[in-house]
This record gives C-alpha cells, structure tokens and sequence, in this order.
C-alpha cells in the first residue's frame, strides 16, 4: 500500500504540524506545573526548617538561590524539547480517530501524555534508585506497584522498564521516518540513534588490558578500600550472619571481602583514636593522634587546617616522592579531601561541607526533573555541581572511575598509592536495588524502609535526638540493621568489581589492597543508639574497624592482637620499602604480618569527635554545649566552610569523652560539668564493655589505668602494656 493511500498517515505533513503548537502548550503546561511545585517545595521545606542555616539561606543568600532556581530552566527546556517529540506522534494518531478534534482537546491530550511518561520514569526510579525519592517526599504508591512477587520480579522488570520503552520509542522512530518531511525522517534517526547508542556501547568488547611486565623488581602499588561507618564485627570473615539468609541474603554481607580475607592478614582488632571521618582520616593518613595533628572535631577553621598542613607528613607525600602516582577517589563522605588533601596528587570526590552545595542540592533536589533525567552524563556535563552532590555520585560512579583509572594506570606501568573511600555504610543506610531489601523483611512497611527516617533539622538544631532514637521499637531496630546489612553487601560488591579490574589488567599479583573503614556505627548495641564518634557508652563498635591486608605471597592468617590506624600507614611504608618521617606516632606491624616478630596487644586510647548529641552518663552532669547551628558558623572567606566558631574550640575538646583499652579492660573519662573527670571501668573478657562499672571492685586497674589515660591527654604521651601493668595485664 502506498503512502498516500494509507489512512494511517494524511496525505501531507500539515496535520502533525498543526497539532504541533497544541503539543507544544500541553508540554508547557505541564513542565510550568513542575517548576512551579518545585518552588513551592523549596520554599514550604526551608520554612519548615527551624535552624539558623535555613534562615541564613533565605536572607543573606537568596540571590543565589535565585540564580540557581533560574539555572535549570535549561533541563526544562531540555524536557520540553524531548517530550514533544515523543508525544506528537501519540496525539496526530490519536486525532485522526475524533470525528471532530479540538485544539483544546489536543492539549490537555498533551498534557495528560506527558504526565503518563513522567509518572513511568518515576516508577522506574523507584526501582533503580529508590534513594532519591526518600528525598523528594514521594508518595508510597509508587513502591507498592512494584512489589510484585520475587518469583516474578525479573520477568515484570523485563517487561516493564525495558521491552515497553523500546517498542515505544521504536514506534516513534518509525512514525517519523514514514513522514514525507526530510525534517521528520531526520528526527526518527535521531530517536533511534539516541536508543541505541547505550546498548551499542555495552555490546563493545572490553578494552584488552596493556601487557604488565612480571617483575620481581616492581614497587608494590597499594590500594586502599574503604567505606564510611563500616563496623570491624559486621563482616561474615567476622563471624557475622545476618537475621535474614535466604535467597540473594544466603551468601551474607560480604562474600567477595570474606574470599579476599581468607587469603589475607586480617587484624580482629583495629581502632581508630577517633569516630569521624575527616578527623580520622587524617590520623590514619598522617599517622598522628588528633591531639597532635589538630583536626579535633569535623569543622575545622582554616588556620586550624593549615598549622596541620605545616606539621604533617601524610603518607600520599611520602609514596609520591617515591615515584608513585597518588589519587584520592571518592564520593560525598570523601568530601574532607576538598578540605585536607593530605598529600594527593589527584583528587576526584564530592564536595561536601560548603553552605552553597547545600543550598544548590537543595535547588536541585526540589526541581526533580533533574535527579529523574539527567543522572547521567549530560546532566554532570550541563550541571557539573550535582558531581558534589551526595546522591548523584553513587558507589557504581566511584568504581566506575576506579575501573577506568585502572586501566589507564595499567597501561603507564607506575606504582600507585590510592585511597578509594565510599559512603556505602554511612547514615541513612540508604543503598540501591536489590540491596536495600535483600535482609529486610518482607512484610516490613515502616518509615524506615529504605532508609533511616532522619530529620535534619532536629539533627542540626535539635537536642532530643537520644530520647526519641530510644524510643524506636524492636522491630524498627531490626529493619534499620538490616538496612545496614544491605549497604555493606553494597560495597562488596563495589570491592568485587574493583579486584576483577585489577586482575583483568595484570594488577593483581604486585597490589597490596587493604580493605578497611574510618570509624564503625553503633546500632543499638546496649547502651548506645545511632551515630558515630559521639560516646565511649556501650561497646568499641564505633571505633572498631575491619583491617585486612592483603600481600600477594604472605600467608594469610588472624591476629587479634589490638592495632590502631596510626599504626597502618608506618607498616605500609615498611612493606613497600619508603622511608617513614619522624613525625608519625604510630608503630609499624609488618614485622607481624611477615611472621619475623611476635604480635603484642598496643593500647587503644580514642577520644569522641563532634558532639551532635551529648549521650547521658548515669550519676554526672556533663558540660552543656549548644546544638550544631550555634556551635557552627560559615566563613565566607574559606569557601562557604561550616567551621566551628572560636569560642567553642576549647570547650569543646574540654568536654570529650577519652578512652583506654587494653587487653581485657576499658576505662571511659568524662569531663563533668564541675570541672572534675569520671571514671568508669568495664572488663571486656566478660562482655560488658559499656555496662557494669567495674571500678569499685578493681581500684589497683583503676588506677594504673587512670594515670596512663592521664598521661595521654595531659601530656600525649603513650603508654605500652607494660607501662600500664608492669607486672601483667590482670584478667
């Protein structure tokens, strides 16, 4: 049948073109409605918000928010653009079966087909990236269409988000090709060369890896993996199952870091001085103490952050004068590097602690269109800040950067030092599909279902937090750890992809890879609620990290003496053979993981870093300090920076809690709001190492412990067990 005579299609190029403008309003209308919601979104949640930093938004900032709201009209137009194209085809077919089609009647036709296209993309969202519409406030109609059986999952996810876009736009495609405007066959190859692209793409072949010289005489590169919050007791190497083992859940947390452990030195007990990411990582880098290199709590000033530039020699400097590429890859919680480079080189992570990326994230994530079309590389090329933003720069964005500067790496043949840091297991616990359900209970349709349900305006401006965490109920407790279950198999499989790529490119066999945290979690434990770095209450799960070091050749094995993170980075230089600076405090254990020396418990002593919330002591009155909003200010002169304001910089390390551990002891010191200090002693051997105060009934370890955690914040000086105990650790 020709062209001509097929009723399907009018005889000319007339009809679409005046049902054009109609599609062209419809599509307007709708997008002017998104816009509109959006601005009304931003300016209900700021007046919501009761902390200064809302306020301060609103009055000395709103020319840039302003500018910022003006900024993405760009994706709208980008939208509009695309909707219309997609759309006409529905609404000149559509028309032909009206014996009398209205104009009016083709633009709410319009409007209503572009809503049905932005209500699938949100359902689609809500299956791939479910951590944006906690966000956004979505409505949790969108989660109960998907929840389909498991056993027909995939089929109805086939079907659904990838056999009906494609029959649609194929559809599409060849709608315009069989128009007799040269305009419309051109925009059919468009449509189809734009659908075909990504699977073209992933049809290639992988690039073949450079050919890497096996070489006794090669430097060791060392990769360092991490992930923020990651507790050293919740890794199965650990002995830890979760509650829930069927299905994807049988082969537990972390099947891939498990292989790797078992081929590795893995310390049972690694602490890190202090529970908060910037200041930990600078010890664990620089290998000092933070009473020594002087990042106490996570807002340093600028002066504060230079007098520790002069003073440290972190170990990226020390790897990079040894020839060695050095890089620091990561997503929002590597943030600090933007703040503290600490030595490297090549710096690829998020902004974080900038007023202004809140301000802009909080632009971005009311107009939605944006987190919804344009995660992807047009989005990051037309709106580069969303690179700093917490959601956009996922887990699979940071390996997929590792991967590719393997590669790269690979075909250079030069030693790297690389520390690759993720925000897998940090507050909320909010992972992707199929992690965030896959040891969560079915059944479970809680406010925390894909994530910890967190009010950050209390957590900025508030001071019940403890009270109303308290407050949850067992079965809230148990979905949130679980949640966290599914962060950590997150990362492991982040860790999976980041080994497969070192072997693909011959890397393998001369990397020395470290899997590893800054700081853990608590997560109900007794004593304890959520968060980090905030008390020495309950057990050591905060500052108790998983540390396994893998040496291709060394045989594995378990050391439980106790380490600290001052102690890795000396080691590592042992292990590569770069010379170590005076200025580090810790020890080196590559004696222990050679099998040349005897491994011995070192003394933990930590302190408690930002006090968001001051937990309660029984039987004492601590320092009161005010909420974050008030402890805080932003320097306009360093960045937009959140920095802790100067009259708070003595009182607030005056009011950390210290702490001692030993072998079988711990001793917690909190400052009263007296002045004087509080002891309390736990023995670890029986369990309760936040518990039952032990110090009544064992004055003799009281005091020998008392004076060594004396001696370290009053002089920083460390004791060895033996100090402490002359004549033996008593059990």
């Amino acid at each position: 049948m020709s062209r001509i005579s097929d009723p399907a299609f009018p005889r000319s190029a007339a009809a679409p073109r005046k049902l054009l403008w109609p599609t062209v309003l419809g599509t307007v209308l709708f997008l002017a409605l998104q816009y509109a919601s959006a601005i009304w979104r931003l300016a209900h949640s700021s007046k919501e918000m009761d902390n200064k930093f809302s306020a301060l938004a609103r009055t000395h900032y709103l020319k840039f928010l302003i500018g910022q709201n003006i900024e993405v009209l760009l994706a709208y137009l980008l939208l509009g653009i695309a909707a219309v194209t997609l759309v006409l085809p529905v609404i000149s077919t559509w028309s032909k079966r009206l014996k009398k089609p209205r104009r009016i009647t083709a633009v709410l036709t319009a409007f209503f087909c572009v809503a049905v296209i932005h209500g699938y993309f949100m359902l689609r969202l809500t299956k791939t990236r479910p951590y944006f519409l906690n966000d956004a406030e979505f409505g949790a109609w969108y989660y109960r269409v998907l929840d389909w059986p498991a056993s027909v999952q995939p089929a109805f996810s086939f079907i659904l988000f990838k056999l009906l876009p494609l029959l649609f736009v194929g559809w599409v495609a060849w709608w315009y090709i069989r128009r007799s405007s040269r305009t419309a066959r051109l925009i059919g190859v468009v449509v189809i060369a734009v659908t075909a692209t990504p699977f073209v793409i992933a049809a290639l072949p992988a690039k073949a890896a450079a050919p890497v010289a096996k070489s006794h005489d090669r430097p060791w590169n060392v990769l360092i993996i991490a992930s923020d919050s990651l507790r050293g007791d919740k890794l199965g190497c650990d002995g830890y199952r979760p509650a829930r083992s069927d299905g994807p859940a049988a082969d537990g947390v972390s099947p891939h870091i498990d292989a790797l452990a078992a081929k590795s030195i893995r310390f049972s007990r690694c602490y890190t001085p202090i529970a908060s990411t910037m200041e930990s990582s600078v010890t664990f880098m620089a290998s000092q103490f933070p009473h020594t290199h002087g990042i106490r709590q996570m807002y340093p000033n600028q002066e504060t952050v230079r007098k520790m530039e002069a003073t440290v020699t972190p170990m990226a400097t020390v790897m990079a004068k040894e020839g060695y590429d050095t890089a620091a890859i990561g997503d929002w919680c590597a943030g600090y590097y933007q703040v503290v480079p600490l030595g490297f080189n090549d710096i690829s992570v998020s902004n974080f602690d900038s007023f202004k990326i809140y301000m802009s994230q909080a632009v971005v994530m009311a107009h939605f269109v944006i987190p919804l079309y344009f995660d992807n590389s047009l989005g990051y090329h037309l709106f580069p800040q969303i690179g700093s933003f917490a959601q956009f720069v996922t887990p699979d964005v940071v390996t997929d950067r590792v991967e590719k500067k393997l590669d790269q790496q690979a075909a250079t043949g030069r030693p790297f030092f690389w520390h690759v840091f993720y925000s897998c297991n940090h507050l909320p616990y909010r992972s992707a599909e199929p992690y965030n359900r896959m040891f969560s209970d079915p059944a479970y349709r809680g406010e925390n279902s894909h994530g910890v349900a967190f009010d950050i305006n209390k957590f900025i401006g508030g001071t019940d937090l403890e009270s109303k965490w308290k407050a949850l109920p067992p079965a809230e407790v148990t979905q949130i750890r679980s949640l966290y279950d599914g962060c950590t198999r997150q990362f492991d499989h982040c860790v999976e992809r980041i080994l497969a790529s070192l072997k693909r490119n011959g890397l393998d066999d001369h990397t020395i890879v470290v899997i590893t945290a800054d700081h853990g979690d608590d997560l109900y434990e007794p004593g304890v609620t959520l968060g980090h770095g905030l008390t020495f209450n309950g057990g050591g799960q905060a500052n108790h990290i998983p540390m396994i070091v893998h040496v291709p050749g060394v045989k594995p094995k378990v050391i439980p003496e106790t380490i600290r993170t001052v102690d890795v980075m000396p080691t590592l230089a042992d292990l590569t053979g770069a010379e170590k600076p005076a200025s580090w405090e810790g020890r080196s254990v590559a004696g222990w993981i050679k099998g040349a020396e005897t491994p011995e418990t070192i003394p933990f002593f930590g302190e408690t870093g930002f006090p968001f919330i001051q937990f309660t002591v029984p039987g004492i009155e601590r320092p009161k300090l005010p909420t974050m909003d008030e402890l805080t200010t932003i320097d306009e002169n360093y960045n937009y920076q959140f920095v802790l304001k100067d009259e708070y910089l003595d009182r607030l390390v005056a009011a950390k809690q210290r702490c001692l551990i030993t072998k079988s002891w711990k001793l917690v010191c909190t400052p009263t709001s007296q002045g004087t200090r509080h002891y309390a002693l736990y023995r670890l051997a029986t369990g309760d190492s936040g518990g039952i105060d032990r110090a009544g009934e064992h004055p003799e370890i009281l005091a020998a412990m008392r004076a060594a955690l004396d001696r370290w914040m009053d002089q920083h000086q460390q004791s060895t067990i033996h100090e402490i105990f002359p004549q033996g650790e008593p059990e």
